[in-house]
């Protein structure tokens, strides 16, 4: 029995790996920014198990919810959704009861043994993933706050990681408030893929409201203002000459991976890939630049 339990659990975290970068991995690299560079270990540890668990009870809970909304996606042509533990049926509603559970409390106590203000940050975090994916308020049907909510969520991350260390500085502040932009702009590329299935549900997304060809020019927009504001105001946040360099040559290279999307919006499997395999590591190495912009040159 806890074999199988501990195989669902694994099988159910495989299907949400999107919690690592988007949640845990930026805030790692705040403590380490609110650290100057030196994180105390104990306190890393414990901010990447809170985010990282309290992350997948998010999930987990939306992939409860969402479950008839990613089986209709799949009668219309998007099976990735509806390929999920739980609803390809691998996983039964009682386990991600418990595996929800499970989740919140491990993540919820870490965040406790670190200090009240980050107790706080991932309590509000699970509060607007259920705000987000529950009948009636269910925002994540409402126009532009899937986006903005997935952006707190991402921002509530990095706060977390900072406010376990020597709270905000100025260039947590540039990766927080870069963050939240980039996952704004460049997050209604993915809804592409649900787009039909979004607007037989009722799902406002940009996709859904202004097409696709409108998502893929707001990401690459926003990569484009992000990288002129970076060149500008590197100086004043006190990153090295190397960060706003850098951070134009992988932005110059996440613009090219999105532009083709501009003509094969439709194939839903290269759209994944171009995300998944292409442009999320680029995104990666982009917030890695901030942590070489603290690096005395």
């Amino acid at each position: 029995m806890i074999r199988k339990a501990l195989k669902g659990y694994l099988l159910c975290m495989g299907s949400r790996k999107v919690v690592l970068p988007i949640y845990t991995w930026p805030a790692m690299l705040c403590i380490i920014l609110s650290s100057r560079g030196f994180p105390p270990l104990l306190e890393l540890l414990k901010v990447v198990v809170a985010v990282t668990f309290v992350g997948y009870a998010v999930y987990f809970y939306n992939d409860v919810m969402d479950v008839m909304d990613d089986l209709k996606n799949r009668e219309l042509g998007n099976p990735i959704p509806a390929s999920r533990p739980f609803a390809s049926g691998k996983v039964s509603k009682g386990m991600m009861a418990l595996y929800i559970l499970f989740s919140a409390i491990v993540g919820l106590s870490a965040a406790y043994l670190i200090n009240p203000r980050v107790l706080t940050l991932m309590a509000i975090y699970i509060i607007l993933g259920v705000l987000y994916s529950t009948d009636p308020v269910r925002l994540k049907k409402r126009f532009l706050m899937k986006q903005l909510v997935i952006a707190s969520g991402n921002a509530l991350a990095h706060l977390s990681g900072a406010y376990a260390a020597q709270g905000v500085n100025p260039a947590v502040v540039y990766l927080t408030t870069l963050d939240f932009l980039l996952v704004v702009g460049v997050n209604p590329v993915l809804d592409i893929r649900d787009m039909w299935g979004d607007r037989i549900l009722g799902v406002k997304t940009v996709p859904v409201v202004f097409g696709p060809r409108v998502a893929v020019r707001l990401a690459i927009s926003v990569l484009a203002a992000s990288s002129a504001a970076t060149l500008i105001g590197y100086s004043r946040l006190g990153f090295n000459l190397a960060m706003p360099l850098l951070f134009l040559v992988i932005a110059a290279a996440l613009i090219y991976t999105f532009y083709p999307l501009m003509e094969r919006w439709r194939d839903s499997i290269y759209l994944d890939r171009v995300v998944y395999r292409r442009a999320l590591p680029l995104y990666l190495l982009l917030q890695v630049t901030v942590l070489i912009g603290i690096i005395p040159l």
